[in-house]
């Protein structure tokens, strides 16, 4: 018997666009540029190989704020953040289209619920810790049970994260931000002509855990707070420091767009081995 393996994005990268519905196919065309970002060394190379049908936990640990910070001419009083609290179901934005991909790649998705102390521990655990390489001990073993009760062969976190590396982007966007933001968000800074040049952020981060006889081992992060993406085609409203609903909800696809291109390069490190006679 010989064993293939497969990248999962072999397969996802036709199935993301069947997927339109659930993450923003109705968005303006060209609503976003991606910019230029420093390269992950690792970008490229598989993390974790699983048999086909393996078991996937999906665990979200996300929230649905939306962070403005806006950077006025000559700074001081004309320079403000605000935090947009938006009612998106995380289930429908987030939790099934990961599921989806995870799917058409020829595993089994699990939707799994967030343990208390995940909850708990959510900060130390995953918000402060973009830059590790490895879960703590209390996490991967937490992880480890949550693993056993459903029987699973690796789990996906998604989860916040600081804003404590901005140099994984060119420019000062995210160096302007404190250090606490975490989440989705956009930066607008005015300038002489009063243009606003806004630029959307992802401080979230999806990670790849095998659970092995060892314990839970992390395989792979993928930091969105690696990528900027250009709001191409937007319009200023009239009082930035209070952006009506329907401003705010106009980021909805636009966020959908970004987390479905996150998805895709976290499954460039998960190949699918087949078996064939």
């Amino acid at each position: 018997m010989l064993v293939r393996v497969m990248r999962a994005t072999s397969v996802v990268a036709v199935s993301l666009l069947a997927l339109g519905s659930a993450w923003g196919a109705d968005k303006p065309a060209a609503a976003l540029r991606e910019q230029v970002h420093r390269p992950d060394p690792d970008e490229a190379a598989v993390a974790l190989t699983l048999p086909g049908g393996a078991r996937i936990g999906v665990i979200d640990l996300l929230n649905t704020d939306i962070t403005h910070f806006h950077t006025g001419r000559g700074g001081g009083n004309n320079t403000f953040m605000r935090t947009y609290s938006v009612r998106w179901p995380l289930a429908e934005e987030v939790d099934q289209p990961l599921a989806n991909a995870i799917q058409s790649a020829g595993f089994t998705a699990v939707p799994t619920a967030a343990s208390d102390l995940l909850r708990k521990q959510r900060e130390a655990w995953f918000l402060s810790t973009t830059r590790s390489n490895k879960l703590t001990k209390a996490c991967a073993q937490e992880l480890a049970r949550s693993a056993a009760d459903g029987k699973l062969d690796a789990i996906v976190v998604v989860a916040p994260g600081f804003n404590d590396s901005p140099q994984a982007v060119e420019g000062t966007r995210l160096r302007q931000l404190p250090q606490y933001v975490q989440g989705w968000g956009f930066t607008t800074v005015e300038d002489d002509r009063g243009s606003m040049n806004p630029v959307l952020f992802n401080l979230t981060q999806i990670l790849l855990i095998e659970i092995t006889p060892d314990g839970a081992k992390l395989r792979h992060r993928e930091w969105g707070g690696a990528y900027l993406y250009d709001w191409v085609g937007f319009t200023p409203p009239p009082d930035l420091r209070s952006l009506p609903d329907a401003e705010v909800e106009k980021l909805r696809p636009l966020v959908a767009d970004i987390l479905s291109r996150q998805t895709t390069r976290l499954l460039t490190h998960l190949a699918r081995t087949v078996a064939s006679q």
